[in-house]
């Protein structure tokens, strides 16, 4: 067993007064009242005084820090420099005045070290926090998250504060589609990441103003608001990640993000022998088993396969993160072929196990080990959420290339939008990465994929099975609040893709 990471960045700007006691401060509260491995990064952006020098030289004498110089202001452009290269499990960022109370810290480490969120920030407008700081800037900042609550429709209460930690994988999602590289960051930061379902833990915080800060209000507040208008018309933004074009606008950061199987944040191998065990313990509060969804799965995918192609009978099927073979079981009787693939090696051997006629191969996470138009049928079902955000346009591209002209290319995804799948999800230790997509989001992959627009039915409304829970499902499926959808689309015979 390892002790997990943390690494903890300070962005600085002209700090020669308050630096050597802000590290000194830090690293010996680390030392003694941290539990896991640490360390902190300074981020010079750009100072014109002895600051960077200073950092330096406290790095050179303390093996816990390490100094990174930049050659422009931004606090945006600070954190993405220094957790873009970070290699521990959680990066965190606090201002260099310590306005925040130390002791707040580990309330906002355990819950993202624990499983139980995936972003933790510090909070002064939650419930039990204590804050000093002038008339001004108290309206300013109530008024700012006030709009940007309204504005950009979600419900974090503090967004500025700068005092927050995230899982790392979490972090290189995110980077590569915040544009903002000054004070915007925080806020777009928490946009991205409600409108992906990620989890958002508020800690209640004891916060004094700095009188000595470098903040000019004003010019903050205007670029600030500038910042709201544009995420409020841009919808979800997913553009640049759905392309797999990271930005990559400081030379800090790494171009590659490409998903490599040793950098997954869930070792899925070690799962294998006890996944359905997880995922049953997971979903145990609705009576279910994982056999009776993937068994409703099944059921979806022969009611959404147009009889234009065939009957599922005849078809050849490729299931994408095949796992365990939990849906295979249900699905290769049904099916003329059933191949399955699968980053695990542990995984893909039960599955041999449990459905021996069916064909398995393991493939990278990156190209899909078969030749163009290969499948009347390709199929992922509660594998998109595994795949990082920079990484699902070509994750969908290549279910899109193995797929026969006239063929169905078809996503099952958990829905953000239900509490019981949420509740799920958050529980289910095979879950800790995952990254919910909101329904739009996986027809705007498919439909940039495929150049089709994609279809879309939601179904588990309940948990009741046979012929009256189908008819439910079928009755409700244009509203988006099952506990999970699928969105599908034909590949045309002439995609014309790119």
């Amino acid at each position: 067993m390892t002790r997990s990471s943390v690494d903890i960045t300070i962005p600085v700007l002209n700090e020669q007064r308050a630096i050597e006691s802000t590290l000194s401060t830090l690293a010996s509260y680390l030392s003694v009242e941290c539990p896991y491995d640490w360390r902190i990064t300074v981020v010079d952006n750009g100072s014109t005084d002895r600051t960077w020098s200073l950092a330096t030289s406290f790095a050179a004498e303390h093996s816990h820090t390490r100094a990174i110089r930049l050659d422009r202001p931004g606090r945006g452009g600070a954190l993405k420099a220094a957790w873009s290269t970070s290699s521990a499990d959680v990066v965190a960022y606090m201002d260099v005045d310590l306005s925040t109370g130390l002791d707040s810290l580990r309330p906002l480490l355990e819950p993202i070290v624990k499983g139980e969120t995936d972003i933790s920030i510090g909070s002064r407008l939650a419930p039990g926090s204590t804050i000093e700081r002038s008339v001004q800037r108290e309206f300013i900042s109530r008024v700012y998250n006030l709009i940007a609550r309204r504005f950009l429709r979600y419900s974090v209460r503090d967004a500025q504060c700068g005092f927050k930690a995230m899982r790392a994988s979490v972090a290189r999602d995110l980077i590569p589609r915040i544009e903002d590289n000054d004070w915007f960051f925080d806020t777009e930061l928490l946009v991205l990441a409600w409108r992906d379902g990620l989890r958002i833990n508020e800690v209640p915080v004891h916060w004094v103003e700095d009188v000595d800060s470098r903040v000019h209000i004003m010019r903050t507040a205007f670029d600030d608001l500038r910042g709201i208008w544009r995420l409020s018309r841009s919808g979800d933004r997913g553009g640049s990640a759905i392309r797999g074009r990271p930005r990559t606008d400081h030379p800090e950061i790494s171009a590659s993000l490409v998903v490599k199987k040793e950098e997954q944040a869930v070792d899925f191998d070690s799962y294998a022998r006890r996944y359905e065990e997880v995922v049953d313990q997971s979903v145990s509060f609705t009576r279910r088993s994982s056999a009776f969804y993937a068994g409703r799965k099944v059921d979806i995918l022969e009611e959404i396969v147009p009889a234009g192609i065939g009957p599922l009978e005849e078809l050849s099927v490729l299931d994408v993160g095949c796992g365990t073979g939990t849906t295979d079981r249900f699905l290769f009787p049904r099916v003329g072929s059933l191949y399955g693939v699968d980053i695990s090696e542990e995984m893909l051997a039960k599955a041999r196990a449990s459905v021996p006629d069916a064909e398995y191969r393991w493939y990278d996470g990156e190209k899909l080990p078969f030749p163009d138009e290969t499948f009347e049928v390709v199929l992922a079902i509660c594998v998109l959420h595994h795949v990082r955000v920079s990484q699902r346009y070509k994750f969908v591209s290549e279910m899109v290339r193995v797929a026969r002209s006239g063929g169905i290319v078809a996503i099952f995804e958990h829905n953000p939008l239900n509490p019981l799948t949420r509740h799920a999800v958050n529980s289910c230790r095979l879950d800790q990465d995952a990254v919910l997509l909101r329904s739009r989001q996986t027809m705007e992959l498919l439909k940039e994929a495929a150049e089709v627009q994609p279809l879309l039915r939601h179904y588990l409304f309940t948990p009741i099975g046979g012929v009256v829970g189908r008819a439910i499902d079928r009755h409700l499926r244009r509203l988006p609040l099952g506990g999970q959808y699928a969105s599908w689309v034909k590949r045309p015979h002439t995609t014309g893709r790119r």
